[in-house]
């Protein structure tokens, strides 16, 4: 592989160059999707969610925009109901985003840029984990990469203003159907024209940002309109996921989100991008790119100060700074820098891969293992069952959102309603929004909990605990962390 960093002006070579790094990059995918097959841990909390409001497609729903589910939705109608089906687009749209790289970075700094774009992309630490749990920001990444070579091509000549700026609004207005974070592009964008780097080439002009601007509404207008027609349901949650002002303000929370970057673009990478970066600003074709990712940067780092960040929010940096770290690397002298730093990238994507189709991290597993949350969940259902035929239940009161987002995975198509107790009337997660008990006379129902008796809820008639009425699941999820849940009858 590192004979296809080499440069050269030679058609053939250049065409065998490229055809190695995209079957690389193909290979790499396929492997990730094997894993997906094999692995035996379950779905996670999220991506459990996201499938079940793929069961009732929507314009958006409580906490997300709705693209995850449309994504899920086509895979489980296409493969069937499996953890595999879920979670296989994530790494076929990855290759998607590295493919995009690679035709941004060719047409700002040539082939070779092009070919080290796909490749630090898909090797990326963020990219080998996000290629085994689906997330929202999986498609955000990809079409936010889209709006990017939409404007690279402005840059490069290769697009006119118009039809350029025209192709990134809609590209990143349909990155909002993903996640919200896709606003941060449009920043980008009105902070480029107000800098003037490409208005002073006589490339933008501000009627090519407005064109940017109404493709950007169209394309995001079916979720906006959800949003007004639901009270502002996912607004609202995103406000309460800031949490500034519950949080006291800490250095060591921006520490602990600098730190966390080094393990989404990998340590040598990461230090690569931002001296590439800090090159790039003098550069007046590429030093726009410093505002479609140092203003992510920028606010993460203060949300982490005031409040907290997790890791991933600030991935929408990082398209950009794949796009100049493939640019500086591919000029540098010294090849062994861009070798090494993917060559570690590569190993670390080896580790994620052996890691999703064990199930474990072996003799690495830290006490709280990071894993812990996609185990047991299959038990616990096949422990479920005897209780729910005995006693002829129709419903399932779950002690909270991630037992009745997994149950509804294990339990599809059976027939049972799965709740959860909403015991203070305001909503904060998409069960207590959706589906929340209520009353139904008659009704025969299972309820956990972790407590030692019944939830208390008006007008249900518990069951006197017996030895055959009764039972406890208790699986083990980590070397020193069980999931126990008592399992009780009632009749409402």
């Amino acid at each position: 592989m590192a004979s296809a960093f080499a440069s050269s002006t030679h058609p053939a070579s250049e065409q065998r160059q490229n055809r190695m790094i995209f079957g690389a990059a193909v290979v790499i995918t396929l492997l990730r999707s094997i894993a997906l097959v094999v692995t035996p841990l379950d779905l996670g909390v999220d991506e459990a969610q996201y499938w079940l409001w793929s069961q009732t497609p929507d314009f958006g729903y409580f906490t997300k925009p709705p693209l995850i589910a449309w994504i899920i939705g086509a895979a489980h109608w296409l493969f069937g109901h499996h953890t595999w089906a879920v979670r296989l687009p994530a790494c076929w749209i990855h290759l998607g985003t590295a493919l995009l790289l690679w035709r941004a970075a060719a047409w700002l700094y040539g082939q070779q840029a092009g070919r080290l774009a796909a490749l630090i992309w898909i090797t990326l630490p963020a990219t080998s984990l996000g290629s085994f749990l689906i997330s929202t920001d999986t498609p955000l990444l990809t079409l936010w990469s889209a709006g990017l070579l939409a404007m690279c091509g402005v840059a490069s000549g290769r697009l006119s203003a118009g039809i350029g700026m025209t192709l990134a609004g809609l590209a990143f207005g349909l990155a909002m159907l993903a996640k919200f974070a896709a606003i941060y592009a449009m920043a980008g964008v009105l902070l480029i024209m107000l800098h003037g780097y490409l208005r002073r080439q006589h490339l933008l002009r501000w009627r090519h940002f407005v064109l940017a601007i109404i493709a950007f509404g169209v394309a995001a207008s079916p979720n906006i309109i959800w949003n007004f027609a639901n009270e502002f349901a996912t607004v609202r949650h995103l406000g309460d996921n800031a949490n500034i002002s519950q949080h006291a303000a800490s250095l060591a929370g921006v520490w602990q989100f600098i730190g966390s970057q080094f393990a989404v673009a990998g340590p040598l990478m990461l230090v690569f991008m931002l001296v590439a970066a800090g090159r790039s600003q003098r550069n007046q074709k590429t030093g726009w790119l410093v505002w479609m990712w140092a203003p992510v940067f920028a606010l993460m780092t203060v949300q982490s100060y005031l409040s907290e960040a997790n890791a991933n929010w600030a991935m929408t940096a990082f398209p950009a700074l794949t796009l100049v770290a493939a640019g500086w690397l591919s000029g540098h002298k010294k090849r062994f820098l861009r070798i090494t730093a993917i060559g570690i990238n590569l190993g670390l994507s080896l580790f994620v891969l052996l890691v999703t189709m064990a199930g474990s991290m072996g003799p690495l597993t830290p006490q709280s293992d990071p894993l812990r949350r996609l185990r047991g969940w299959q038990q616990l259902a096949t422990d479920i069952r005897p209780q729910i035929a005995a006693h002829d239940a129709s419903a399932i009161i779950a002690d909270r959102r991630a037992t009745a987002a997994l149950l509804n995975w294990h339990f599809y198509d059976n027939g049972l309603t799965i709740m959860v107790h909403d015991t203070d009337g305001v909503p904060s997660n998409h069960f207590e929004a959706n589906h929340y008990w209520s009353a139904q006379p008659g009704r025969r129902l299972i309820a956990l909990t972790g407590d030692s008796a019944p939830p208390s809820i008006p007008g249900v008639k518990w069951i006197a605990p017996t030895a055959t009425s009764h039972m406890t699941s208790q699986v083990t999820i980590s070397h020193n962390r069980q999931r126990q849940l008592n399992i009780y009858r009632g009749i409402e």
